[in-house]
């Protein structure tokens, strides 16, 4: 009997080193205080993880590694921090004031992201503290759960409190994104005691941070415990009608069911996600989340929880690349994981109705709001808000609307930007300065409408292949090939953790090492992800073999027949034929 106990104790898993960092951080204080007390350039390794629960990761320029490794210089390093927007809705002032602090402290651009919020980069450490400070005293801004293993931002359709098209809801669902965040907000009193209370800081000449007072012990988290959850948990609001928000890509989605324009109800789906790992084929994968529940308004909120505590107690922490709740889901059971729900929960709830939603709005141009008033979307490059050399003035275009006319900014979950609240007085002139600077509204080639990139390197840690800076000569390559008209979703991201969602799109572009690519073919931007058609292509081939699949498609397609239902429908056989017949060789497909 000791000989099996011993056995038993042997082989149990251990915990990850991310888990007793949060375990012994007396709730996210950690080493951090001290690091800021160091006069280096860059945190500890304990630090860098608990600094994520504060919404910053550290990160260095991946495209000066080598040069300064032969100088015998250390890594250029910088912080990204990441702000909360439910719904991605925020101030023309909140606007200006993170305009102002991306030229004071960051590499003066921000980025809009593919979950409504801003990225402030090129940060150094020094000023992180004034950034953080800054936005929440100011601008009345946290970035509490943008980033770290706790309930991340969540995403909701960024006009369903403005546009007509959701007049007969009957419910806000701007309201209910904000709602939801404000409940899952962490309670540990770390984040203020070290960013935002200047009684417990003293700013020293040096730029090091000497702190007094901090407590001995952490302050209880109801909902996520003394050491949060597994893993990040995704959140997202959308309807039957319009999926913007990929809610079948999230955690927890959120699905407004109508009839006759009327929500009669939620429907909630969980396990969805996108990230997985190349090599570890089957053991990570991506999953569309699976409906679970039908219900009222004053239910979404304790049937999320439920499934949030359910995450807590039983998700991996031995292994995060396993520990999303969709592995939870599908190492327990769906039935177990729906009984665990009733027992969590206290309660049982409706059965789902199964309602599937594939329509992904743009929002760009002009549009008539319910009030009578005017929001216009404007697409932003790779969600980048800054001037290019030669072209779009982003950065000072929409800053000289946003200071005169002062609208009411909404981010889209496409990384782009929406205008509300103009008058029609004002529109011709609003109209006019976008115009001066060259920013597009409606007026940007179709396929370049929906695509979306995450920025990938040299920042981004994970990224093993380029994203931002590849797709715009892709567009402008399938543009050249007589393809600009083809209103085609494509997404393409560094690496397989899939932030740009690329696994949902009809085309998912996911790197995997310098210039080569997994190519996924045939979503539907609802429940149906894409699929894996080719495990390796080259960055100059990408366009020449969608090119290829485009010009078949227009020729056979149905009347309106989205190219990721045609692709889907033709198969993955029959599509590698057609790139074969091109002469389009060195391909690889999937083992």
């Amino acid at each position: 009997m000791a000989n099996e106990l011993t056995k038993d104790l042997s082989t149990e898993k251990k915990k990850t080193p991310v888990e007793g960092f949060k375990e012994n951080s007396l709730g996210l204080y950690g080493s951090i205080p001290t690091d800021l007390g160091s006069d280096t350039d860059h945190f500890t390794e304990e630090s860098i993880q608990l600094l994520k629960h504060h919404g910053t990761y550290q990160q260095d320029n991946r495209d000066t590694r080598k040069a300064r490794k032969k100088e015998g210089l250390d890594k250029e390093y910088s912080m990204m921090l990441r702000t909360k927007f439910p719904g991605g809705s925020l101030t023309a002032e909140q606007y200006l004031i993170c305009d102002d602090l991306a030229a004071k402290l960051g590499n003066n651009d921000l980025r809009c992201t593919s979950r409504q919020c801003f990225q402030f980069r090129g940060v150094q450490k020094g000023n992180l503290r004034e950034l953080i400070n800054t936005l929440n005293t100011l601008a009345k801004i946290t970035s509490v759960g943008a980033c770290g293993d706790v309930v991340r931002n969540t995403m909701s359709l960024p006009v369903a409190d403005l546009d007509p098209r959701y007049d007969a809801l009957g419910v806000d669902l701007q309201a209910l994104s904000k709602k939801i965040s404000d409940h899952f907000f962490p309670s540990t009193l770390a984040y203020a005691d070290i960013w935002i209370d200047d009684q417990k800081a003293t700013l020293n000449t040096d730029g090091t941070i000497t702190y007094a007072d901090l407590p001995a012990e952490a302050v209880e988290e109801p909902i996520y415990g003394k050491t949060f959850l597994p893993r990040k948990f995704k959140i997202g609001v959308g309807t039957d009608f319009d999926n913007s928000s990929d809610v079948f890509t999230q955690d927890v989605g959120i699905i407004a069911i109508t009839e006759d324009g009327k929500c009669i109800g939620f429907e909630i789906t969980a396990g969805g996600g996108l990230g997985y790992s190349h090599g570890r084929s089957g053991k990570t994968y991506a999953r569309s989340g699976t409906p679970i529940a039908f219900v009222q308004e004053d239910e979404v909120i304790p049937i999320i929880e439920a499934i949030v505590k359910i995450q807590r107690d039983n998700g991996d922490r031995t292994d995060r690349k396993h520990a999303r709740l969709k592995y939870t889901i599908d190492d327990m059971g769906l039935d177990t994981f729906k009984a665990k729900i009733v027992e969590y929960a206290g309660r049982e709830f409706p059965t789902p109705k199964g309602t599937e939603t594939a329509n992904l709005l743009d929002y760009l141009g002009w549009h008539k709001q319910t009030d009578g008033q005017n929001y216009v979307g404007v697409w932003v490059e790779s969600g980048r808000i800054q001037d290019f050399e030669g072209g779009w003035q982003f950065k000072t275009g929409l800053r000289a609307v946003i200071e005169k006319f002062s609208p009411l900014i909404r981010l889209t979950p496409s990384s782009n930007l929406i205008l509300a609240n103009i008058s029609d007085e004002d529109k011709p002139a609003v109209q006019a300065l976008l115009e001066e600077f060259g920013i597009p509204t409606n007026n940007v080639s179709a396929v370049r409408k929906k695509e979306m990139a995450c920025p990938a390197l040299p920042m981004c840690p994970l990224a093993t292949s380029e994203a931002e800076r590849a797709l715009p000569s892709i567009a402008a390559e399938l543009e050249n090939l007589g393809h600009g008209d083809a209103d085609v979703v494509i997404r393409i991201s560094g690496c397989p953790n899939g932030c740009p969602r690329p696994v949902s799109a009809e085309i998912g572009i996911v790197g995997k090492g310098t210039d080569q690519y997994c190519l996924h073919i045939g979503g539907n931007l609802g429940s149906r992800m894409n699929e894996k058609i080719y495990e390796s292509v080259a960055t100059d081939q990408l366009a020449p073999v969608l090119g290829v699949w485009f010009g078949t498609w227009k020729n056979e397609r149905s009347e309106n027949e989205p190219f990721g239902d045609w692709s889907h429908a033709k198969g993955l056989d029959a599509l590698r034929a057609i790139v074969a017949d091109a002469g389009i060789e060195g391909l690889a497909e999937p083992k």
